[in-house]
């Protein structure tokens, strides 16, 4: 039998995972990117992303949202409340691990809580050493490319 494959660009993909979610689907989805390494490795883990209510997010689950026309998968680590106590807007700071800056989001923009997957002692530190090393690579890189 001939399986053919399709592509279809990530923006779509995503739209439809989307809607998946809304309708109450859990949905698997293989990480791209290195912006939550060591946690999640760029092709290689794969999390479950699954509806959410509003009162399970707190600081420290992993999320995914819209931000700025595009899909990320970050760590929320901060909600904050403004408006009155009746009627307020719920802000949410998040960012990757292995970044610096933050985004800012609101309830709105939540598609789905993420489930990562549970790592051995000895995978943390071989992914933690792995991380390591591509962020001194990087140093070096640039370092070596500025003069």
């Amino acid at each position: 039998m001939n399986r053919t494959t399709k592509k279809i660009p990530n923006i779509d993909a995503l739209k439809i995972i989307e809607e998946s979610i809304k309708a109450g689907t859990t949905v698997q989805l293989t990480v791209r990117g290195n912006s939550m390494s060591p946690l999640l490795m760029d092709g290689v883990d794969v999390v479950r992303l699954r509806p959410f209510i509003p009162a399970e997010l707190k600081p420290g689950i992993i999320i995914l949202f819209r931000y700025k026309e595009r899909f990320v998968l970050h760590r929320i680590i901060h909600i904050s409340f403004s408006g009155s106590q009746q009627n307020s807007e719920a802000i949410i700071t998040t960012k990757g691990d292995a970044m610096t800056k933050t985004e800012t989001i609101t309830f709105t923009d939540v598609i789905a809580v993420a489930d990562v997957p549970e790592h051995s002692y000895f995978n943390k530190i071989y992914r933690q050493l792995g991380f390591l090393f591509y962020k001194v690579r990087g140093y070096l890189i640039r370092s070596l490319t500025i003069k």
